[in-house]
C-alpha cells in the first residue's frame, strides 16, 4: 500500500468555467448546492465558447476536472491477484487525527491500517489511474473490480430494471439498442452504470439510451441510467498550483451516447403519409417528405433533419462511495439533479456541473462522395402501423466512404 502526500496549505476560490459549462448559474439548480463541498467539479470540454454553439453527435470529448483543494494525500491499494497486480487509488479528502489509517478503503485487505492509528476517521474519493477503457477491450487489473462487474450488460428480463436498453423489432424479437456500443459479458470497465475507475461519478442525461423504457419503447417510470461508466481515462495530479490534488477524467462521445432515439416506419399504407415516427417514447406521428426524395440518401437526410439539431443537457456530480446505476426523479420535477441523489440517500461530495449543447447529426451536414450513407444508429426501424413492414433502408454502397463535412457558417 502506497501513500503520497500533497501540499494542502492553499485554498482556492470557486472556478468560473466558460459559458454553458460549469458556471455558477448552473450550480444554482439546487439551492443547497451553494454550500462548500470538498470536491470542485468543472467541465473543461467541450467549451461552447470554442464554437458557434453547435457540435456534431460524435467525435467530441467530455473532459472533467475534479479538484480537491483541501486534500492531504493519495493512497494506493493492491487488490486483484493478477499480473501486474490490480490496484485501486484514492484521494484522502479529510484526516482529522493526522494519521492515515484507511483500513476501510481496501477491499481484499480490509482491516489493515496504512499507519499505526487508533482507527479510521478519513473521508476519501476513490479513483484509479486509467489510460483507456472502451468496449471489447478487456480491463482485468485496474479499478474497482466489484464495480467493473456491474458494468457487464444485463440480459433481457421483461419488467426488470436493466443497465442495457432493449426494444422489440419488426420481426417481434427483443434486441439490444445498438448504440452506444458496450462489451456484453466482457469485463471491459465500460458501459451503463458507475465507472470502475471513478466509482463516485454520476453523469445524468434525460435523452436516448440513458432513459429507462421497456421493450415496447414505453416509459413507465422516471428513471435514467448513470452514464459515468463510459469514461475512457483518468489521470491524476498530486499537487496543483492552487493547492490540493486533482483528477482529469475524459470520454470520447460515440454514436448513441447522448442523442435521441427515434423509431421510423417508411412503409405506410395510409394515403398522404410518407412515414411514421416515434421520438423518445412519445406518440406516433405522421409525416410527409419535405420534397420528393430522389434516392435513399435523400430519404435519410429528410427524416433525420426532422429532429436535428437537438439539445442535450448533461448534469454531472460526484457522490461518496459507489454511485448508483439508476437515478430516479425523486421530487418529480422532471429533472435529474443532485437533489434526487440526496433524496436517494447519497452524500454529494461536489458541486453540480451542467453542460448544455446544441447538437447536429453528422448525416445532416455530411456530403458523401463515394461509399456508404448511413443513418444515425439511434434511428431504429420499426413497424408502427401494424402492416408487418418498416421499409428499412440499409447503408448504400459498400466498404469505406469519402465524405465532406463542411463547417457551418
Amino acid at each position: 500500500m502506497g501513500i503520497f502526500k500533497a501540499d494542502a496549505s492553499a485554498r482556492i476560490a470557486c472556478t468560473i468555467a466558460a459559458a454553458l459549462t460549469c458556471a455558477p448559474t448552473s450550480w444554482a439548480d439546487d439551492r443547497d448546492d451553494q454550500q462548500r463541498h470538498p470536491v470542485r467539479l468543472t467541465i473543461e470540454a467541450p467549451d461552447a465558447g470554442h464554437f458557434k454553439g453547435l457540435t456534431t453527435n460524435t467525435g467530441w470529448s467530455l473532459v472533467l476536472r475534479i479538484e480537491t483543494p483541501d486534500s492531504v494525500a493519495m493512497v494506493e491499494s493492491p487488490e486483484e491477484l493478477t499480473q501486474p497486480v490490480g490496484r485501486r487509488e484514492a484521494i484522502v479528502l479529510t484526516d482529522p487525527d493526522g494519521c492515515l489509517d484507511l483500513r476501510h478503503f481496501p477491499i481484499i485487505n480490509a482491516g489493515i491500517p496504512y499507519e499505526d492509528c487508533n482507527g479510521p476517521d478519513e473521508t476519501f474519493l476513490e479513483f484509479t489511474t486509467e489510460r483507456f477503457d472502451t468496449f471489447d477491450l478487456a480491463d482485468s487489473n485496474t479499478g474497482n473490480f466489484q464495480v467493473r462487474e456491474r458494468l457487464i450488460d444485463d440480459a433481457f428480463v421483461a419488467g426488470s430494471l436493466l443497465n442495457k436498453p432493449y426494444l422489440l423489432n419488426t420481426a417481434g424479437n427483443v434486441v439490444a439498442v445498438p448504440r452506444p456500443q458496450t462489451g456484453g459479458t466482457l469485463l471491459d470497465g465500460y458501459g451503463f452504470g458507475p465507472d470502475d475507475d471513478l466509482p463516485g461519478l454520476v453523469v445524468m442525461s434525460n435523452l436516448g439510451a440513458a432513459r429507462v423504457f421497456d421493450e415496447n419503447f414505453d416509459r413507465a417510470t422516471l428513471v435514467i441510467r448513470n452514464m459515468g461508466g463510459f469514461i475512457n481515462g483518468v489521470s491524476q495530479e498530486l499537487s496543483t498550483r492552487r493547492g490540493g490534488s486533482a483528477l482529469v477524467a475524459s470520454t470520447q462521445i460515440v454514436a448513441g451516447m447522448f442523442e435521441p432515439i427515434a423509431q421510423f416506419d417508411l412503409d405506410v399504407d395510409t394515403d398522404g403519409v410518407d412515414y411514421l415516427r416515434r421520438l423518445e417514447s412519445g406518440q406516433v406521428e405522421a409525416f410527409q417528405f419535405i420534397a420528393p426524395p430522389a434516392n435513399p440518401d435523400e430519404v435519410l437526410r429528410d427524416i433525420t433533419s426532422a429532429y436535428s439539431p437537438f439539445k442535450i443537457d448533461l448534469t454531472v456530480v460526484i457522490v461518496e462511495g459507489i454511485a448508483p446505476t439508476f437515478i430516479e426523479d425523486m421530487n418529480r420535477d422532471g429533472r435529474f439533479t443532485a437533489t434526487d441523489l440526496k433524496k436517494m440517500g447519497y452524500r454529494v461530495l461536489s458541486n453540480q456541473a451542467r453542460l448544455k449543447l446544441l447538437v447536429e447529426f453528422d448525416l445532416a451536414i455530411t456530403e458523401t462522395i463515394t461509399g456508404r450513407t448511413c443513418p444515425p444508429p439511434s434511428l431504429i426501424y420499426r413497424d408502427l402501423d401494424g402492416n408487418g413492414r418498416d421499409g428499412a433502408i440499409s447503408c448504400s454502397g459498400s466498404g469505406g466512404a469519402a465524405r465532406i463535412k463542411r463547417r457551418p457558417l
